[in-house]
């Protein structure tokens, strides 16, 4: 039987639960009002613990079948555990009593958000808009979150600024938008937010860390190491920013600090072995070999899955001449990741130097095949035709290339030199006039590539009256 408990009621929520879990241990019924089940309820979905979450909705909806907010707790209940046509279903039924009720609007909302139809989300979220006269604001934020975790960045962004229209120094909205901005690539937006967002907060490490991110992204790493470096200052515990700040410094070529920072960075990051790789990579870049080799095993030994380290051995090894050592790395590399252009490249200028032709030319084919716009491996293809005497086939390689870049003037001037030394004087003139009209001010780089061209008379007078 039920209980009568009325002098028994409590506001805390953990003397409620405490009642309620007495209950079911005694096998017997007490009596809640609706308020208190709501906060049974909510206790258990805060806990994650689902399950007894619908144990009381269910209890709770036996004793009060017709209170509408029962029943909107276990449609949330059904959308916290993914069963989202079953929670709609409810909801639709009750919206017929209700029909204004902003949190069915808001509840039905996330379940089209989740279930892939975001506009049938947006009609749900407006009609709350309409429906709700207060708190506007903070209704505009949680519908701006709601899309935000479903990666629907530009419609939290039309939320998120009619709140901020609102509140013009509202954080939460500031730092949202920030992020959101960055996310669908409004970079120049995302900065100023952020920095409208550290006016009023300028201790909040994440805010700093993710304009560093931005500043890198555009290129800018001076400002992106100032970023990390006040992320740094505010927590000395931010290990990403060690990481990131070590990216930007060795993208400006200031290896020494990058190393520096790596070093710092293997003091609490696991993956260890991706670090080291990037500490053999700038003493690579700063020709200190014998230090870049012993940070490229150490990387092996960590992971000797991880593919970098062993492309960064090869290319050592390419570089002191030991081609036979070089390919072993350098085909490991590409086994471990045949997608990546570069690997494919460096074998087959490791092939070319092992005089292995059908081996060169096929990587190199790889190369261009993995990305058709990165002009260098066409040009270089074409130049080892060159060596060779094959200047027809260096010359379709560079014409198919052109398709994919037509208005690349490398590609132009160096069709106009093996046309040159082909005797095909006009296809020249014409390649010629092409790369001039794009780049006017390098066309004798063209003499560096080819200084046989030089005592060409031809071709040089080509170019001088073109240009």
């Amino acid at each position: 039987m039920i209980e009568n408990t009325e002098n028994y009621l409590d506001d805390d929520a953990l003397t409620l639960v405490g009642r309620f879990e007495e209950m079911i241990k005694a096998e017997t019924l007490y009596y809640f009002d609706v308020h208190e089940f709501e906060s049974i309820i909510d206790h258990y979905i805060e806990k994650g613990n689902l399950l007894e979450a619908v144990k009381v909705s269910n209890i709770a909806n036996k004793q009060h079948p017709g209170a509408i907010s029962l029943q909107i707790k276990k449609a949330q209940i059904l959308v916290d555990r993914e069963q989202h046509l079953e929670a709609l279903s409810i909801l639709k039924d009750i919206q017929g009593i209700e029909s204004s009720n902003k949190e069915i609007l808001l509840l039905k909302g996330n379940i089209y958000n989740h279930i892939g139809k975001p506009e049938l989300a947006k009609k749900q979220f407006d009609k709350a808009l309409q429906v709700s006269y207060e708190n506007r604001e903070d209704l505009l934020f949680r519908i701006a979150l709601a899309f935000e975790q479903l990666s629907q960045f530009s419609l939290a962004v039309e939320y998120l600024e009619e709140a901020l229209e609102l509140d013009e120094e509202d954080s939460e909205v500031l730092f949202e938008l920030g992020y959101c901005y960055e996310k669908i690539g409004e970079d120049d937006q995302s900065i100023m937010a952020y920095e409208q967002f550290l006016e009023l907060n300028p201790f909040s490490d994440n805010a700093w860390y993710n304009l560093g991110i931005i500043f890198n992204r555009m290129g800018n790493f001076p400002k992106a190491v100032e970023a990390y470096e006040f992320t740094l200052a505010v927590n000395d515990q931010h290990s990403k920013a060690y990481f990131n700040k070590a990216n930007a410094l060795a993208n400006q070529g200031l290896f020494e600090k990058a190393i520096k920072c790596y070093t710092e960075y293997l003091e609490f990051d696991d993956d260890h072995a991706s670090t080291y790789s990037y500490i053999g990579e700038c003493f690579e870049k700063m020709d200190e070999y014998e230090q870049a080799l012993i940070n490229y095993e150490t990387a092996i030994k960590t992971d000797e899955n991880l593919a970098d380290p062993w492309f960064g051995m090869g290319l050592i090894l390419m570089y002191q001449d030991k081609i036979d050592e070089c390919l072993v790395y350098l085909e490991k590399a590409k086994n471990l990741d045949d997608t990546n252009s570069d690997y494919w490249f460096a074998l087959g200028s490791a092939y070319a130097r092992a005089n292995s032709p059908q081996k060169a030319v096929q990587a190199f084919r790889e190369a261009i095949d993995l990305d058709p716009y990165d002009t260098t491996y066409p040009i270089t293809l074409a130049e080892y035709y060159h060596q060779n005497e094959n200047e027809e086939t260096a010359i379709d390689v560079l014409l198919e290339s052109l398709v994919q870049t037509p208005n690349c003037p490398q590609l132009l001037s160096n069709l106009a030199a093996y046309y040159a030394i082909t005797g095909d004087i006009k296809s020249s003139e014409h390649y010629i006039r092409q790369a001039i009209d794009i780049d006017s001010e390098n066309i004798n780089d063209i003499f560096i590539q080819f200084p046989e061209l030089k005592k060409n008379k031809i071709f040089t007078k080509l170019i001088k009256a073109n240009q």
